[in-house]
């Protein structure tokens, strides 16, 4: 019996030797270009895939590459070895021999196993061939998925550690917030969940949800106007920026409609000359813009620091959506683009109390505006197209134009 299974397993193997030669000579007597297309196709999947992290175009690189690439911190293969990021790699790795403490473990064996069976999955999250073998990969992926959900565990529920540079410099901390918002410094988020679960604790606030809703707490649409907090959703999430749009745009109130295309409006300043009055909506949320009966009631908006490098690489990735969903912040941004044109029109939205400027001054936030705008377009199912329509009616209206310049008259003669 053995004899039978050792001449079978013979036969085997010079059954494939021969396939391979012939394979060999078949190659050899095609046409070098035929073959090397043959072998780049080969390598190729038969449908397209889905890629929801992908490099920003030149293009829009060339306009402002600080918004896009990392200050401290490299997540993902993209920016992966660049020697100015180098130096948190270390953090990176104390951070997983501190989560292997605190869970009284002393190997990494089931992480890298856990990661290794998501590998192909998490590489055709990219939307071009990486550069790093598996092992590489996969190191990459575990490295920086536990660094995240650690980072996000020590700010919130572990933050007494006076040796920890991110936790007791403030600077450090601004700096990782910017990295962890870009679209180019992406791991898919089933990562990030799937390692969670596997180092989830006992402790009430060991909940991810929880934890990235504290680390972006500034954001205004997770909370509604008597402080309460929003369910927060992670379903179907492509990577961390995904989270924070998905959860950005879920609680959007516009109602879409069917209307003709509106011309763009006029600045602020040309719009309260024609009558329009601007007035602060704090109880509504982010997107929820109105305008009726000449007045066009806003929700308050924080100009900071971030507020570029969020909204460019917010719109960066809306760039990877197909073409019939939505592009909530294209058009919201586009919606500010027009409204300020000038100082003069940031200046005259900040005394409404409708922008909050944080930046050195009025000038600094119209020329962020004026560099946003420059990335987008109307879309074809533009969000603010009833708004646009109701103010251009207005605005085109002599009566209003009239009574505009009455009341602007009386106010010079008497006041």
């Amino acid at each position: 019996m053995i004899h039978v299974l050792l001449n079978a397993i013979s036969h085997r193997k010079k059954k494939c030797l021969r396939c391979r030669k012939q394979k060999f000579n078949m190659d050899e007597n095609k046409d070098p270009v035929t073959v090397r297309i043959d072998n780049v196709l080969d390598g190729l999947p038969c449908t397209f895939s889905k890629h929801s992290i992908s490099r920003v175009d030149d293009d829009k690189r060339k306009m402002n590459q600080n918004v896009y690439d990392p200050r401290i911190l490299s997540i993902g293969p993209f920016h992966h070895g660049k020697d100015q990021l180098c130096k948190m790699q270390q953090h990176k790795y104390m951070y997983l021999k501190l989560l292997l403490k605190r869970r009284n473990e002393s190997t990494v064996d089931k992480y890298v196993a856990a990661v290794r069976s998501m590998e192909e999955k998490a590489r055709n999250s990219y939307a071009e061939p990486l550069k790093f073998n598996q092992d590489e990969f996969v190191e990459i992926l575990l490295l920086d998925g536990v660094f995240i959900i650690e980072l996000l565990r020590r700010i919130y529920m572990f933050d007494d550690d006076e040796n920890d540079i991110i936790l007791q410099r403030r600077g450090i901390g601004c700096q990782l917030y910017h990295d962890l918002l870009l679209l180019e410094n992406q791991i898919p988020f089933f990562i990030l969940d799937h390692l969670f679960n596997m180092t989830k604790s006992q402790h009430p606030d060991d909940n991810i949800g929880l934890l990235i809703r504290e680390f972006f707490g500034e954001a205004p649409h997770w909370s509604d106007d008597s402080g309460e907090i929003l369910e927060f959703s992670m379903k179907d999430a492509d990577h961390l920026l995904g989270v924070v749009y998905e959860n950005w745009c879920s609680y959007k109130l516009i109602e879409d409609e069917e209307v003709e295309v509106a011309d763009n409006i006029n600045p602020t300043s040309e719009l309260q000359k024609a009558g329009v009055v601007f007035q602060s909506d704090r109880e509504s949320m982010f997107w929820d813009i109105r305008f009726i009966n000449g007045v066009m009631k806003i929700p308050t908006f924080d100009v900071t620091v971030d507020t570029e490098t969020l909204f460019l690489n917010l719109i960066a990735y809306e760039d990877l959506f197909p073409s019939g969903r939505p592009r909530y912040f294209m058009d919201y941004s586009f919606f500010w683009s027009c409204l300020i044109n000038s100082s003069e029109d940031v200046g005259a939205l900040r005394r409404c109390g409708i922008i909050n400027n944080y930046l050195v001054d009025d000038e600094m936030v119209h020329q962020m505006f004026n560099r946003i705008g420059s990335y987008v377009s109307v879309s074809f199912d533009f969000s603010y197209f009833d708004v646009f329509h109701k103010v251009n009616i207005y605005y085109g209206c002599r009566w209003c134009r009239w009574m505009a310049n009455l009341k602007r008259s009386f106010n010079t003669l008497f006041f």
